[in-house]
């Protein structure tokens, strides 16, 4: 499996609180955000991961390497990170996710995660161990409001629909921010990402659109509840405040 961890965005919302910091770098129960996601990334048992850089790429860089000189992460550059989204980001990891082609070697699944959640070490291996071949990560419990990325599924717990504009009350939850798809899928998703870019809508937009257009080809995409382990996407200083009050607490207490 490779990891590919989104990570080029400027964080206007947060710069009130950032000191200029990539938001990733944001401090959160005393520990940067970044780095608790690529320790559970790697807890989890992942060892390739590459990182889009954009906004501060050098300091960003730099943190990584002085507290990950180990382990194998390679950095990824979206060049035009002020006027492009996240889709665009994940299309720049494209090469990395394809890598050398070795004779009789197995294709690899492909987790996703963008690197403003904070989250328990115990949900990504639980993902992980529930997810079908295409799944995302949805927290179920609790309100969802208009800013969030919510999700609506069918009987059997399959996306039919992924985006902000779904109405709260046709809303099975909210998506995380962290994604897992078969070589297939990963390959398929790569090939609307480029074709979404080309048209030009796809610089700007975030890359669920390209998940929806999945969806609407037949690709069955999984939602698994993950309400169990405490996790936030910090966008704003008030997401930040919650983390710190609510979430670092019950981390910390689930994993004594």
């Amino acid at each position: 499996m490779k990891c590919v961890i989104l990570a080029a965005g400027m964080s206007t919302r947060l710069q009130s609180v950032s000191q200029d910091l990539p938001k990733c770098l944001i401090p959160v129960g005393g520990k940067p955000i970044i780095q608790r996601i690529l320790e559970n990334v790697l807890e989890a048992g992942v060892k390739e991961i590459g990182v889009v850089l954009g906004y501060k790429a050098a300091e960003l860089r730099s943190f990584i390497r002085q507290h990950f000189p180990f382990n194998k992460i390679r950095f990824i550059v979206n060049p035009k990170f002020e006027t492009t989204n996240n889709a665009f980001s994940l299309l720049m990891a494209r090469d990395f996710y394809k890598g050398k082609p070795r004779p009789n070697a197995p294709s690899q699944r492909l987790l996703l995660l963008d690197s403003d959640i904070v989250f328990s070490t115990n949900l990504l291996p639980f993902f992980l161990d529930k997810a079908p071949s295409d799944a995302l990560a949805v927290r179920v419990k609790g309100p969802h409001n208009d800013e969030e990325i919510k999700v609506r599924v069918d009987g059997k717990g399959t996306l039919v629909k992924i985006g902000k504009e779904i109405p709260p009350q046709e809303t099975y939850g909210e998506s995380i921010g962290i994604e897992v798809f078969s070589p297939s899928t990963a390959e398929r998703l790569f090939q609307v990402l480029e074709k979404r870019v080309k048209q030009g809508v796809g610089r700007t937009e975030f890359y669920e659109s390209s998940f929806q257009e999945l969806i609407e080809e037949g690709v069955r995409i999984a939602a698994v509840g993950v309400s169990d382990f405490p996790s936030v996407e910090i966008d704003t200083p008030d997401d930040l405040a919650f983390a710190e009050t609510h979430i670092i607490p019950r981390i910390e207490s689930s994993e004594r």
